[in-house]
């Protein structure tokens, strides 16, 4: 894979909003009002690309287009109240994992009449799933924890459980987690630029923490920055008037992509910690890092996008997901800007 023949697709929607989610084939909209909006992903996209848009070949194959919420009213399914503003949300096995102000929630997606329950009253600001389905909670001032949401790991240390599933790994205050295979980097207080590593042993599914040590950060270099084009593109067909019908090269080929914006080659991962006895040597994985207050995603060490990190109040892969590994999405202020990265031929 080369850039020459990757196609990045920008779709951003103007609003506020304070979560998001992509799984089977549902896109999961959280508003400002405290409800949850749930839409059908598949027809969504089908409906993109029976579209006419020009697609600019310089300096990569690139296509951009602005939606507001009304236009994706077509899709929703549902909607589903919630009392207080989210804080974060994991999606596992078609069980939604939350937590607001009051506590951790679970609620399943399978059923319309389910109702919403509490796992513990213990307000978590980041819950992060790895990609063995061990669930790490960050709840700042009160530690870190971990939930076994997957009935393949047990505790061995059962002293420090708050529920048969919910164990306090560590009461140092925690902002965020990173999981390395097994073991995980927790992260303190961001003024305070305390970090420690978690290390554990699991044998047969079960596992032991067997040491915290403390971590020194180091500032890494700041990566290649590149400018986003202004390509303000619409649903609309483009006109004779507005002069965009020139703006772009088909160089005399007829371009083809995924009608779903799929990709089985394409995938995004996150670039590896230095502590990570497995890198990723993957040559055509989109690698994303977030460092020296930019988040980038190169391809080979190339660069094919920047960002000020500043500006960004969440961002997801979806590593887990067998048809949305091609994608990043980016929580602004003020819109919520989704990437998805598929071959184009020409």
């Amino acid at each position: 894979m080369d850039k020459e023949h990757l196609l990045t697709t920008k779709i951003t929607i103007s609003g506020t909003f304070q979560d998001f989610q992509l799984y089977s084939g549902k896109f999961y909209l959280w508003t400002t009002k405290n409800e949850l909006n749930i839409y059908n992903w598949n027809k969504w996209m089908q409906q993109l690309t029976s579209i006419d848009r020009p697609i600019y070949f310089e300096p990569q194959p690139t296509e951009q287009l602005t939606i507001k919420t009304e236009e994706l009213e077509p899709f929703r399914e549902r909607t589903v109240l919630f009392t207080e503003p989210l804080y974060d949300s994991v999606i596992f096995n078609h069980v939604l994992y939350y937590s607001d102000p009051s506590g951790f929630y679970r609620y399943s997606l399978m059923n319309k009449e389910a109702e919403k329950e509490l796992i513990y009253p213990l307000p978590v600001f980041q819950i992060n799933l790895s990609s063995s389905g061990r669930m790490a909670l960050a709840a700042g001032e009160k530690g870190l924890f971990e939930y076994l949401v997957s009935h393949n790991y047990l505790f061995q240390q059962t002293k420090h459980a708050l529920t048969p599933r919910l164990f306090q790994l560590s009461s140092t205050y925690t902002s965020r987690t990173e999981w390395l295979q097994q073991d995980l980097i927790q992260y303190g207080d961001p003024s305070q630029q305390e970090t420690h590593l978690l290390r554990f042993v699991s044998q047969k599914g079960v596992l032991s923490l067997t040491y915290i040590l403390p971590l020194n950060q180091t500032a890494n270099d700041s990566p290649l920055q590149i400018r986003e084009l202004p390509l303000a593109l619409s649903f609309n067909r483009p006109s004779m008037n507005d002069g965009s019908l020139f703006a772009f090269e088909t160089d005399k080929y007829k371009v083809k992509k995924n009608p779903f914006y799929r990709s089985q080659t394409i995938h995004l991962l996150t670039a590896s910690h230095p502590l990570s006895e497995n890198q990723a040597t993957d040559p055509d994985a989109l690698v994303v890092s977030e460092r020296n207050k930019q988040l980038s995603v190169t391809l080979q060490d190339d660069p094919i996008l920047s960002l000020p990190s500043s500006t960004i109040k969440k961002w997801r892969i979806y590593s887990r997901t067998r048809y949305y590994r091609n994608q990043l999405h980016l929580l602004f202020p003020h819109e919520l800007v989704l990437y998805l990265f598929t071959e184009v031929k020409r």
